[in-house]
C-alpha cells in the first residue's frame, strides 16, 4: 500500500489483471469499500470522480465490528496516513490493537501449555488457522485476532486429547440446542481451559456433504513449525490455503471478510512455495474446486491477492459469471453470507432421502443432556414424552418459516440463487 493511499479516497476498483466485479453503489456503504481498499495488497487504487470525505468513524466501527482494526492500524502506518485520520479515531484504532495484544499474549500463553501437555502424551497436533496464521503468516500476533484455538488431531487420538485438555481444568460448554453439533461433525463442543477457547478437530471440514478431504494426506504432508514458542506440525501451504477457502466458501457460506483477508495473507506469504497446479489437482479431488475458486476469484478481485491466472483457469474452467461474482461479494461485505439461500435440507448438506431422514430422526430424537439443555422442564422424567412431540412442532415451524423465507429471498435475488445453484446444487465441482 502506497503513502498517497488515503490521500486518493478510492472507490472500490479491481486492479486491470483481477477478475472484473461490477460496482453496486447501493448495496454496501463507502465505509466498508474503504476499508476493503485500505486492506488490499500491493495496489494502488486511482481516485474516481470527486473525492468524498471519509466517515472515519464507520470506518473504525466496522473495523472493529470485524476484528480487522489491528490490520487496518498497520496498514495506516505502513501509508504513512496518521495525519489524515481523526485524532480520536486513530486512538479508537490503537487501543483496539493494544486490546488485540494482550489477549493474544494470553492465548499464545495458553496455547503453549496446551501443546506442551498435548506433546508429553505422545500426540501429534496441527494447529489451524488463527493460532498459526497469526505467527507464520501475519507475522504479529496482535494482527490476526482470535476467539479460540483450532487444533486438528488425529480421530483415534480425541478422547486421549480431551482427558488433556480435562486434566489441565479443561470446561466443556453445554449442548445450547442450535443445529450446528448435528451439521457440522468435524470437531467436539468448545472446552474452555483457563481463558483459553479450544476446539479439537478431526477433519477440516464436514464430513457430511460434497467435499470430502484426505485427512491421511493432510497428515502425510504437514509441516513440522513452532508455534506458541513450542514445537507442533502446521499445513503444507497448499492445504493451508485449500482449508481457508473452503472454510470461508463452503462452511461459512461467504459471511466473514476476515476470511478472505486470511486468504490474500497467506498467498502473499507463500507466494514463492505454492504448487497452484496440486492445489487445483488436490480441490477437485476432494470436490470442492468451485467453492475454492470462488473464493480466490474474490480474494484476487477484492483484496489484489497473488493469485495466477492459470490457475483460475484450473480451478474454475469456464469463469464465473460478472452476476455471480456481485453476488458472492456483497455476501461478504454485509456478512450475510448466502447461508440463507440455501434449502432447510441444504443447510444441512442433506441430499438423498435417505440423508434427509437420517437428519430428521438426529434432530427429534436428541439425547437427553441434549434435550435437557434445549428444554430444562424435561428433565423431569414425566415430561420428556410430551418434549419430543414439542420438538416435533417446533422443527416444523423452523422448516416452514425457513422454507417461506427463503422463497421470498428467491424471488428478490435471482443472483443469488443462480450463486446457490452453481455451488451447492451442482455439487462444488
Amino acid at each position: 500500500m502506497t503513502k498517497s493511499y488515503v490521500a486518493k479516497l478510492p472507490l472500490s476498483e479491481p486492479d486491470e489483471c483481477a477478475v472484473a466485479i461490477p460496482e453496486s453503489p447501493g448495496f454496501s456503504s463507502f465505509a466498508v469499500d474503504f476499508l476493503v481498499q485500505c486492506l488490499s495488497v500491493g495496489r494502488e487504487p486511482s481516485a474516481v470522480g470527486r473525492e468524498p470525505t471519509i466517515d472515519w468513524t464507520r470506518v473504525v466501527d466496522v473495523a472493529i465490528e470485524r476484528n480487522l482494526a489491528p490490520l487496518l492500524l498497520s496498514r495506516l502506518r505502513q501509508a504513512d496516513a496518521e495525519a489524515r485520520v481523526p485524532a480520536e479515531e486513530w486512538a479508537r484504532l490503537q487501543r483496539a490493537f493494544l486490546v488485540s495484544v494482550g489477549r493474544s499474549e494470553r492465548v499464545r500463553r495458553g496455547l503453549g501449555r496446551l501443546l506442551a501437555a498435548l506433546g508429553e502424551q505422545g500426540m501429534s497436533v496441527v494447529v489451524l488457522k488463527g493460532a498459526y496464521l497469526a505467527e507464520a503468516v501475519y507475522g504479529d500476533i496482535a494482527l490476526r485476532p482470535m476467539g479460540d484455538v483450532d487444533l486438528l488431531v488425529r480421530e483415534a487420538e480425541l478422547e486421549p486429547a480431551q482427558v488433556v485438555l480435562d486434566e489441565l481444568g479443561g470446561v466443556h460448554r453445554e449442548y445450547d440446542g442450535s443445529e450446528s453439533g448435528f451439521v457440522r461433525g468435524r470437531h467436539l463442543p468448545h472446552t474452555t481451559v483457563g481463558r483459553l477457547v479450544v476446539e479439537l478437530h478431526w477433519n477440516i471440514v464436514s464430513p457430511a456433504g460434497p467435499v470430502q478431504v484426505d485427512v491421511a494426506g493432510l497428515w502425510r504432508r504437514a509441516r513440522p513449525c513452532r508455534v506458541a514458542g513450542v514445537q507442533t506440525l502446521c499445513l503444507a501451504p497448499e492445504d493451508l490455503l485449500l482449508h481457508l477457502c473452503l472454510h470461508t466458501c463452503y462452511e461459512d457460506h461467504l459471511a466473514s471478510l476476515r476470511g478472505l483477508v486470511d486468504i490474500t495473507e497467506t498467498a502473499r506469504r507463500f507466494r514463492g512455495e505454492l504448487d497452484w497446479e496440486q492445489l487445483a489437482a488436490r480441490a477437485g479431488q476432494w470436490g470442492g474446486s468451485r467453492y475454492v475458486g470462488l473464493a480466490l476469484h474474490l480474494a484476487r478481485a477484492m483484496l489484489g491477492a497473488d493469485v495466477p491466472e492459470p490457475a483460475l483457469a484450473l480451478l474454475v474452467p469456464g469463469g464465473i459469471s460478472p452476476d455471480m461474482l456481485e453476488a458472492a461479494r456483497q455476501s461478504l461485505l454485509d456478512q450475510s453470507g448466502y447461508g440463507r439461500w440455501l434449502s432447510f435440507f441444504g443447510m444441512a448438506r442433506a441430499n438423498t432421502l435417505a440423508e434427509k431422514a437420517g437428519l430428521a430422526w438426529r434432530r427429534v430424537f436428541l439425547s437427553r443432556s441434549e434435550m435437557a439443555a434445549t428444554y430444562p422442564k424435561s428433565r423431569v422424567g414425566f415430561f420428556l414424552a410430551w418434549y419430543y412431540g414439542r420438538r416435533v412442532v417446533d422443527l416444523v415451524g423452523r422448516y416452514l418459516s425457513h422454507s417461506l423465507r427463503r422463497r421470498r429471498l428467491l424471488r428478490q435475488g435471482r443472483d443469488h440463487a443462480a450463486l446457490v445453484r452453481w455451488l451447492v446444487e451442482d455439487g462444488g465441482q
